[in-house]
């Protein structure tokens, strides 16, 4: 589905670019100003950039907290889970080792191994 979509968009840029050499001058000439006009921003508007560089670094410096604070959120919920859940496995030892132990290999039971579903079962009758 990308890839149709960006053929999509490319069809339609293609087709709306000027078939005029003089129309396909003129645009390029404007698309060459415009980047210029662009780059050069910060020469023209030094208190915006300056205003929007403190802004920029205001924003690393909170995401970076909510980033630590997220990342030791979850250290800790891990750290409370497995505690739990070993106390858990603890108390109710007696019930999950038979379980275990009955399994040869792999995490599958009997009961998993069997299919859910084979159709009907056909008698000599063929009913």
């Amino acid at each position: 589905m990308g890839m149709l979509r960006i053929a999509t968009f490319a069809a339609v840029a293609i087709a709306l670019l000027p078939s005029d050499r003089e129309q396909q001058q003129h645009l390029y000439e404007r698309a060459g100003s415009t980047a210029q006009w662009v780059v050069t921003f910060c020469d023209r508007n030094s208190a915006a950039c300056a205003k929007g560089s403190e802004l920029w670094s205001q924003f690393v410096a909170k995401a970076e907290f909510g980033a630590k604070l997220a990342y030791d959120m979850m250290r800790e919920r891990e750290a409370s889970g497995l505690a739990t859940s070993s106390l858990n496995l603890d108390q109710s030892k007696a019930r999950v080792a038979p379980a275990l132990l009955e399994r040869d290999s792999g995490t599958l039971t009997p009961l998993d191994k069997e299919p859910d579903w084979r159709g009907k079962h056909l008698n000599k009758n063929g009913v």
